[in-house]
């Protein structure tokens, strides 16, 4: 696959000071939600929240916008225990909506709204689910449907087009894809974002025990280490997992799985990401199934263009979803 000349502009682009940084791209672009918010709020007044029962009795909330004609569906996920109001979504919603897509935000298991609706715990396998309810919800013929995800998202993104609905969609685009998990959390130099994630997963953690009181999560709450929390919590999550790093082993992204793929996929990436290196990409190559683009800035999930706050990333994947 051919990268468009185009997205030079996006490669080379230096945001203005101080938005080319970064840390400073990746949490300021949080601002995006007050900045957008007339343009947003009708969307999101208009949304209709569903919950989706698969198989294996999980539960997942999604948030549906639909046109009363439009031949054209965006499956969109979020990253780690993110949600579908959170920026990258809402300006995702925007920018599809707006186009004439039909914008449907999933929520997995303890993201946003889905997190009271389980007992579970997430874990990286739930992708499967995610994947039951998009094919569950392709049944009308001659409709474009694609997948967009973001970070963790964006992990569940690929992989899920390596399973059989990949065959049914028609692109899938991941943003600042978890590639490694194992080697970005080695790799990961700031306190903030170590404490940002462990904040994430305490809070689900005490959320689930106050709700259901045969569960005690306590033997976590003093572990700092991401990865030590993960190997306490594994043989209930995961009992079948035989080590931690078989785990992490078992949803990396690798070139076997870039070769598994059923659909097209695009990956967007930034070189200043703090949260996914970039040397995470380093094994993935552009071929037929892959476009692979790298933009000098951008930071984790941020790609802030300029003062307005508008998000480079989400133009990509719209071109490349387009065409």
């Amino acid at each position: 696959m051919t990268l468009k000349p185009s997205y030079n502009k996006y490669k080379y682009l230096k945001p203005p000071f101080p938005l080319a940084g970064a840390y400073t791209s990746t949490v300021l672009s949080k601002l995006r939600i007050t900045l957008h918010r007339h343009k947003v709020q009708p969307l999101l007044k208009n949304s209709i929240q569903e919950t989706f029962v698969s198989k294996s009795g999980l539960k997942l909330s999604v948030h549906v916008n639909i046109h009363e004609s439009s031949s054209k569906t965006l499956f969109v996920l979020p990253g780690y225990l993110s949600h579908h109001n959170t920026s990258y979504m809402q300006s995702s919603l925007e920018m599809f909506f707006n186009s004439g897509w039909n914008v449907i935000r999933i929520n997995p298991v303890d993201h946003g709204d889905s997190l009271s609706l389980n007992k579970e715990v997430f874990n990286a396998h739930q992708h499967n689910e995610v994947a039951e309810f998009i094919e569950q919800y392709m049944k009308e013929p001659n409709h474009k449907y694609s997948l967009l995800g973001f970070s963790f998202g964006g992990n569940f993104a690929i992989r899920i087009g390596c399973l059989n609905v990949g065959n049914k969609l028609d692109k899938v685009v991941s943003i600042c894809p978890m590639v490694d998990h194992s080697l970005s959390l080695d790799m990961m130099k700031s306190s903030f974002f170590k404490w940002y994630y462990r904040r994430k997963w305490l809070r689900t953690f005490k959320f689930k025990q106050k709700k259901w009181s045969d569960i005690d999560f306590s033997k976590v709450y003093k572990i700092k280490d991401f990865k030590e929390v993960t190997a306490a919590l594994l043989p209930d999550i995961l009992p079948q997992q035989l080590s931690l790093e078989e785990y992490f082993e078992s949803y990396k992204i690798t070139p076997a799985v870039i070769a598994s793929l059923n659909v097209n996929a695009t990956i967007i990436a930034s070189k200043n990401d703090p949260v996914v290196p970039i040397m995470t990409f380093a094994d993935l190559e552009n071929n037929e199934k892959l476009n692979l683009i790298i933009t000098n800035y951008g930071g984790h999930n941020g790609f802030i263009e300029n003062y307005k706050f508008e998000d480079y990333s989400i133009k990509i994947a719209k071109q490349e979803l387009e065409t």
